[in-house]
């Protein structure tokens, strides 16, 4: 009986469940709340972006006064920073160091290779951390807390893809 209400419904379970489950393009806004000037890009933002392009969706900085989004990620590292006050009608996801000390990425989007393009680096340069945490307890520093005690985090081939054989080790103890 189950297959003949499949047929007549336009197809079996696994057809449908697929068709459920198919997600539409959204669209996702950038910011950068310290600023494209601060010096160094946002490794945060560049895997975010990695990961919703990877998902089919359009990414861009946001812009406040045309942008139409369905998804704003906020990323700020430094809590001297001026929060950003601008308002999006969408989910807006406030996240670094800035914002809560305990922020994480997820392990999937962290994972993720970051996508250069959105600060347009030169093809030869990458950014990454080898290490996270540090060892020191600097009165002024939230390393130590937010990232406990030296660990291993990537290796320099991870970092060195597609032709980027020059590279900018972030760590905090090299």
């Amino acid at each position: 009986h189950q297959r003949a209400r499949d047929r007549a419904s336009g197809g079996n379970k696994a057809e449908r469940r697929r068709e459920a489950t198919t997600e539409t393009t959204m669209r996702v806004g950038l910011v950068d709340v310290d600023g494209k000037g601060s010096g160094f890009p946002n490794l945060a933002l560049m895997k975010i972006a990695a990961y919703h392009k990877a998902q089919g969706d359009e990414v861009e900085w946001a812009n406040p006064m045309f942008g139409k989004y369905d998804k704003v990620y906020k990323s700020k590292v430094f809590t001297f920073s001026e929060d950003d006050g601008d308002y999006y009608d969408c989910e807006v996801i406030k996240g670094g160091t800035g914002y809560d000390i305990h922020s994480k990425l997820p392990a999937e989007i962290d994972a993720m290779q970051p996508d250069y393009t959105i600060y347009h680096i030169d093809s030869n340069l990458a950014y990454g951390f080898l290490t996270r945490g540090c060892p020191n307890k600097c009165k002024w520093c939230v390393v130590p807390i937010k990232e406990g005690k030296v660990q291993p985090y990537r290796d320099v081939d991870d970092i060195a893809v597609d032709g980027r054989t020059n590279l900018i080790l972030m760590d905090n103890n090299i």
